[in-house]
C-alpha cells in the first residue's frame, strides 16, 4: 500500500475510524474470518503471514493452529493494540510488524503460507503490492485471501449507498481504484495474481449474512454506524434539514426490513482466494 490509501490508513481517517468504532467492525466480519481461516486449513507446523491483520483477531485466531504467525498491517495504532492484545492473551507465538505490502518484507519471510482477510485491496498498485508478497513465500507455499465479491452481490453496502446515492452527489467508484470491491471481479483478479507470480489460483464465494453495525445492532446502532464508522456523517450535516429527515427515515426503513433477533442481518457475498506461489 502506497500514496493517498497507504496515508489514510497508516496516519489518516481511515485507520481512526477503524479504531474508533473496532468492536462493531470486528464483530461484523468475526464469521468471514472464522470461515475463511477453516478455509486455508492450516498445518500445525506452518510459518504464517497473515496481512492487514489489523488489531490481530485472524492473527491470534490463526496463532494456536501453526507453529508461527506474523501480523502485519501499515497503521501502527493498530499494530500496537494487537500486541496488547497477543499480551493479554498469552499468545508468544504471534508477532506484530508495520509493514508497506508493496515495498516492504516482514522479518521471519519466508513463510508457508499467506492470508488475509480484508486486508489486500486498498493498494496504490495492486499487482505491485501481490509480486512483492509473492516473494515473501517460499516456493508453493500458498496464499489464502478473503475480498469482498461486487457491491451487486452485497446488499448491506449497495442497499445504504442507494439511499446515500438518491440524495447526493456520489460519483460511481472506478473499479481498479483502491476501495472495498477492488477485488470484486473474479476474472480481472486471476489475470492480476498470475501476472504477480501466482499459479493454481481458485476462487470460491462465501455467501453469509452480515450483522451490519456488528452482532446485535438495532435500527439506530445501525444507522449510527453507517454514519460514523462508514465516513457519511458529513453528507448529512450538509444537506438541508428536511432531506436528512428522509435520508434517516430511507436508512431506518431498510435496517428494520433487516432486523432480527441477532441484529441487522444483510446479504452479503466475499471470495474466497487461493493461489501458489
Amino acid at each position: 500500500m502506497a500514496g493517498h490509501e497507504a496515508s489514510e490508513w497508516a496516519t489518516g481517517s481511515s485507520g481512526e475510524r477503524w479504531l474508533a468504532h473496532i468492536d462493531r467492525f470486528e464483530g461484523m466480519l468475526t464469521e468471514i474470518g472464522d470461515a475463511a481461516i477453516a478455509h486455508a486449513d492450516f498445518g500445525s507446523n506452518d510459518h504464517v503471514v497473515d496481512v492487514g491483520c489489523g488489531c490481530g483477531p485472524t492473527t491470534l485466531a490463526i496463532a494456536p493452529m501453526v507453529g508461527s504467525v506474523t501480523g502485519v498491517d501499515i497503521a501502527p495504532k493498530l499494530i500496537a493494540l494487537a500486541n496488547v492484545r497477543a499480551a493479554q492473551a498469552g499468545i508468544s507465538n504471534a508477532v506484530f510488524q508495520v509493514m508497506d505490502c508493496e515495498a516492504g518484507t516482514p522479518a521471519g519471510a519466508p513463510f508457508d503460507r499467506l492470508f488475509s482477510r480484508f486486508g489486500v485491496m486498498f493498494f496504490a498498485d495492486t499487482q505491485a503490492a501481490f509480486r512483492n508478497m509473492h516473494g515473501w513465500l517460499k516456493p508453493g507455499g500458498r496464499m489464502d485471501i478473503a475480498v469482498w465479491a461486487g457491491p451487486d452481490r452485497n446488499p448491506w453496502f449497495g442497499a445504504v449507498g442507494g439511499v446515500m446515492a438518491a440524495h447526493f452527489d456520489m460519483p460511481a467508484p472506478e473499479p481498479d481504484a483502491p476501495g472495498p470491491f477492488r477485488l470484486g471481479n473474479p476474472a480481472a483478479t486471476t489475470a492480476m495474481l498470475s501476472a504477480a507470480g501466482f499459479t493454481d489460483i481458485r476462487i470460491t464465494d462465501h455467501v453469509a449474512d452480515q450483522p451490519f453495525g456488528g452482532p446485535g445492532a438495532t435500527p439506530d446502532g445501525a444507522i449510527d454506524f453507517c454514519l460514523k464508522a462508514l465516513d457519511m456523517q458529513g453528507l448529512l450535516n450538509g444537506a438541508e434539514s428536511e432531506t436528512q429527515v428522509v435520508v434517516l427515515g430511507e436508512l431506518r426503513a431498510v435496517f428494520e426490513a433487516h432486523q432480527t433477533d441477532e441484529g441487522i442481518m444483510m446479504p452479503g457475498c466475499s471470495l474466497f482466494i487461493s493461489a501458489v506461489a
